[in-house]
């Protein structure tokens, strides 16, 4: 049994095995994505970031050559890395930023999006709760703050998910992690952003033309989303808006 694969094993064992067992905090390794992590972690130990964008497929398609001018106009110039992987959930996260995506760096911000796979009931033999959710990003959170420490951290919302995100169970369950997530952000270190209303219709509904799989934002809306995270962001990384 390969290494990742025993650890993600035993992991599983452990909370199940526990009084508080919340498979959204317990870090696991994430299958199929070893590589990446290893490519990642060796990016991180030869090159000091300013801005790590933390997060799952949303956050990875920037590496898409159809998302790359977004990506140069506002997160290249800040010296960013994308540590964004699909199908990633808040105990992967954890995991990760524990083996080495941290090492290292001192960086000015690191953007958070995470939880919206946790939350997945079709795809993935396990899902979770809102709460579990929630704790789960507070744990990352909590080690962001202690391995870097000076870094600000703007903790995005999940984005709304579903032709109709109040009226699924998966986008009512990420609805109340956002809610749950909000009262995290101290306004010092740690700031909330909840840009979903840019994804969505007046009636509530998913707007198509930006999320047509109403999951990931296309191009179109990846640049709803930056432009809409470009006043907080320049702020606190404190250099000039990049449009």
């Amino acid at each position: 049994m390969r290494t990742a694969t025993l650890i993600a094993v035993l992991a599983t064992f452990i909370a199940a095995h526990t009084d508080d067992p919340n498979p959204a905090t317990t870090p696991v390794p994430q299958r199929g994505m070893e590589q990446r992590h290893a490519g990642k972690a060796r990016e991180i130990g030869a090159h000091k970031f300013d801005l790590l964008m933390v997060g799952d497929s949303i956050t990875q398609n920037f590496e898409k050559t159809e998302y790359q001018p977004i990506w140069k106009q506002y997160f290249e110039p800040r010296n960013a890395i994308n540590l964004g992987y699909s199908g990633g959930r808040t105990e992967n996260t954890i995991w990760n930023l524990q083996n080495g995506e941290l090492e290292g760096q001192t960086p000015k911000v690191v953007t958070l999006m995470i939880g919206t796979n946790n939350a997945d009931e079709t795809n993935y033999p396990t899902h979770h709760t809102s709460e579990q959710i929630a704790d789960g990003i507070k744990a990352i959170v909590k080690l962001l703050r202690e391995k870097v420490p000076h870094a600000k951290i703007l903790l995005l919302g999940a984005f709304p998910y579903g032709d109709q995100p109040d009226a699924n169970s998966r986008g009512k369950v990420l609805i109340r992690t956002n809610e749950l997530i909000k009262p995290f952000a101290d306004r010092r270190h740690v700031f909330f952003l909840d840009i979903g209303h840019v994804f969505l219709n007046k009636d509530g509904s998913m707007n198509k033309p930006v999320m047509p799989d109403v999951l990931h934002p296309n191009p179109a809306g990846a640049l709803l989303w930056a432009k809409e995270m470009e006043p907080l962001l320049s702020k606190l990384i404190g250099d000039k808006p990049k449009g």
